[in-house]
């Protein structure tokens, strides 16, 4: 009897759980979608004063507000949801705060990466660039030092 209300407890949080992650990867990718937004360039407009930034304000009040309901749908999970009275300290409050600072330090791990991974190509591209201007430099001497001694052979006589 015991085993069949933990495994159906199990059923019901691994539910919750997939439903949760879910709701967090909409809620990361809403928040990448009005960060790209919002920092995305204005082209310039080639006649008139078109000027539609209410209804693009009003887009990212509405999406913001939806990622505002999906966090507290998750925190409402941890606080009094399918989540409150898991063990090993993940429950309430304090399960909470751990879900979100796991959540943080993924974040500043993934953006860390793309900084490297960008510096990384950087450095390639630098050193390609680097690497080829002083190979042609050395090609072009040797050939110029070719022709130079060549041509002192030829007119030596």
């Amino acid at each position: 009897m015991a085993s069949k209300k933990a495994s159906e407890f199990a059923q019901e949080a691994e539910g919750v759980w997939s439903q949760l992650s879910k709701y967090v990867g909409y809620a990361d990718q809403l928040e990448q979608h009005i960060t790209d937004a919002k920092n995305k360039p204005q082209k310039p407009k080639l006649f008139g004063n078109l000027d539609f930034g209410n209804d693009t304000q009003e887009a990212f009040n509405e999406a913001e507000h939806k990622l505002m309901s999906i966090e507290k749908e998750i925190r409402f999970e941890f606080l009094y949801g399918a989540f409150c009275n898991l063990e090993g300290g993940y429950g309430s409050l304090d399960g909470y705060r751990k879900f979100l600072e796991m959540r943080r330090k993924i974040r500043a791990d993934r953006i860390r990466m793309k900084q490297e991974q960008e510096m990384m190509q950087k450095k390639f591209w630098d050193d390609m660039f680097l690497y080829g201007g002083v190979s042609a430099v050395v090609v072009v001497g040797c050939l110029l030092l070719y022709m130079a001694v060549d041509f002192i052979f030829r007119y030596a006589k």
